[in-house]
Formats: structure tokens, C-alpha cells, sequence
């Protein structure tokens, strides 16, 4: 399933995930971006940045099994290696913390009225 066929929607957490980055941190990331909008597409919208960055930061680690950091080292996840690649199925948590989270609070941030 691609962002594209998403089955979130609007007002949920999942939905942020609709429109992919351009640029990914390592291979992995991009399966991980989409397992976080699977399991998150049914969850409604929190009322504040800070409880959806703790909401993600705390998806993150339940996919990679560690705590978000900032961390340039590559954490390796089997189920996202699909078998080609150097960096198949590694997640950068540095991107996560510089990129990816950013990306999903400021949609959150731009679609809430009262933000």
C-alpha cells in the first residue's frame, strides 16, 4: 500500500502521512513512515503538538523497539529490507528527529485552527 492509497482520514494522525518527503534518511525509513501511517490511521488528532509528538515518538519506538534519539547511527529493521540495497531495511534516527518528525507537527500545526 503507497501513501496514495492511505485509508486515513482526515482528522486522524494518519493522514499527516499522506504526502511522502522527498528525501528519506536511509532505506528503511520510507517503510517505516508507512507502517507509522498504518497503524496510526485511525487515531483522531491530539489536541496539541506536544501530546502528537509524544503520540509519535512513542509509534516510533514501538516499530524500532528503542526511543527516538538523535542518533546518526543506522538502526537495521529486517521486516523493512525488502533484499536490495546498502542501506535496506536501516532507519536513521537523525532524519526522524531533523525531517521526518518536523514535517508531521507542522502539518498538524498548519491544519489546526486554534494552533
Amino acid at each position: 500500500m503507497t501513501s496514495a492509497d492511505s485509508p486515513a482520514a482526515h482528522g486522524t494522525v494518519g493522514a499527516l502521512f499522506a504526502r511522502r518527503p522527498w528525501r528519506w534518511g536511509l532505506r528503511g525509513d520510507v517503510y517505516l513512515w508507512q507502517e507509522m501511517e498504518q497503524n496510526l490511521a485511525d487515531v483522531s488528532l491530539p489536541s496539541s503538538l506536544w501530546d502528537l509528538r509524544n503520540l509519535l515518538e512513542s509509534s516510533w519506538r514501538e516499530a524500532v523497539g528503542v526511543p527516538l534519539s538523535d542518533s546518526a547511527e543506522p538502526i537495521y529493521i529486517q521486516r523493512f529490507d525488502p533484499g536490495s540495497g546498502m542501506s535496506a531495511g536501516a532507519v536513521l534516527p537523525a532524519w526522524w528527529n531533523a525531517t521526518g518528525l518536523p514535517i508531521l507537527l507542522d502539518r498538524f500545526d498548519a491544519s489546526n485552527p486554534a494552533g
